[in-house]
């Protein structure tokens, strides 16, 4: 997710970003415990509150809720320098109300950031005028504005959605300051499929992220992507796909965005193990294992085929018999012989 400390010295806006996003532990149910022998909490920590007027805490290993005291902040939806805040009232709903220590700061030193009863304004500072202004103090307060510059690089700078503009609206020599609407502000964690830009209103808030590439899930048959909306997308793979640690007992493949494993019987053959000749063979044992099993149909070849014996196979053991009494041989002088059915050449 974004870091919202990376968001530190970005001011108020930057503060509001972070609380859209779901700092200060508000927007999202409370747990209980399940029934189960591990407790659903242990901190206070781990109990977000489900509503910004309520007050989590855990109690005995459930997360309990309970409604916050009067006054107490909300930070969802507020807007910088407007004057006014959210807070909770005693009946647990919010309202809002003049604050007129909100003063709307529109980055200009020749101006006066005021309230007066809930209404913002940033009338000329009588004090600034005729004061030096602007970077390196090179130009002139004069009737509310930065005035002298031939440059946008001379100008008060404004904050981070800002950018400075000389001539601006028209007026020679003056500077000003125009809100970089869709400015990426923060990236923090690029597979969130979040990141923090300037709005319209030069605050700094949530958007999506449809570029970044957020990791992989434990599923194997999907492939995650961002989404136009800012959510995690899930493109199943195309069915039959190998996923799950496919084997030859248990062989396993993506239909629908999931991945089916389908255990063979034991009664087939693993083909890729066999040793021709060892009488032995190995199958399936159904659960998606193998089992080496005794074959004597698996008999070895015979090394020696012109004498009397022959490789046989007995209980999963080679071992040699001798050929049947009158079976053609050759004897040691490489003379034609007859077998006596003890197995040897006479």
């Amino acid at each position: 997710m974004l870091r919202f400390d990376h968001l530190l010295g970005l001011g108020l806006a930057g503060f509001v970003f972070a609380a859209a996003c779901g700092g200060g532990g508000e927007g999202n149910a409370a747990s209980s415990s399940g029934g189960g022998s591990e407790p659903a909490c242990t901190t206070d920590a781990q109990c977000p509150a489900s509503d910004p007027c309520k007050t989590a805490a855990c109690v005995a290993g459930a997360c309990v809720e309970t409604q916050a005291p009067a006054g107490k902040l909300v930070f969802d939806g507020l807007v910088p320098g407007d004057c006014k805040r959210k807070q909770c009232t005693a009946e647990g709903t919010i309202e809002e109300i003049v604050d007129d220590t909100d003063k709307p700061d529109d980055g200009n030193p020749c101006t006066l950031d005021t309230c007066t009863g809930g209404v913002p304004s940033n009338p000329p500072d009588p004090i600034m005028e005729g004061a030096p202004c602007g970077t390196n103090s090179q130009i002139t307060c004069s009737g509310g504005l930065c005035v002298g510059c031939s440059d946008a690089s001379q100008c008060p700078q404004g904050g981070v959605c800002h950018v400075a503009v000389c001539n601006a609206m028209g007026m020679m020599n003056a500077c000003g300051l125009e809100i970089d609407v869709g400015k990426l502000v923060l990236n923090g964690d690029s597979g969130d499929c979040v990141q923090a830009v300037c709005d319209m209103n030069g605050l700094i808030v949530p958007a999506p992220a449809p570029l970044d590439v957020p990791p992989p899930d434990d599923n194997d048959c999907d492939v995650e992507s961002c989404g136009e909306d800012g959510t995690v997308a899930h493109m199943p793979q195309p069915d039959g796909t190998t996923c799950g640690g496919s084997t030859t007992c248990k062989p396993s493949s993506c239909s629908a965005g999931a991945c089916v494993q389908m255990p063979l019987p034991g009664t087939d053959v693993v083909t890729e193990t066999q040793v021709p000749g060892d009488c032995r063979t190995t199958v399936c044992d159904g659960m998606g294992g193998m089992l080496d099993q005794p074959d004597d149909m698996d008999v070895p070849s015979d090394p020696t085929p012109n004498d009397c014996t022959s490789p046989v196979c007995s209980s999963g053991t080679p071992s040699t018999s001798p050929k049947p009494q009158g079976t053609t041989c050759m004897t040691a002088g490489s003379t034609v012989g007859m077998c006596d059915g003890s197995g040897n050449c006479m």
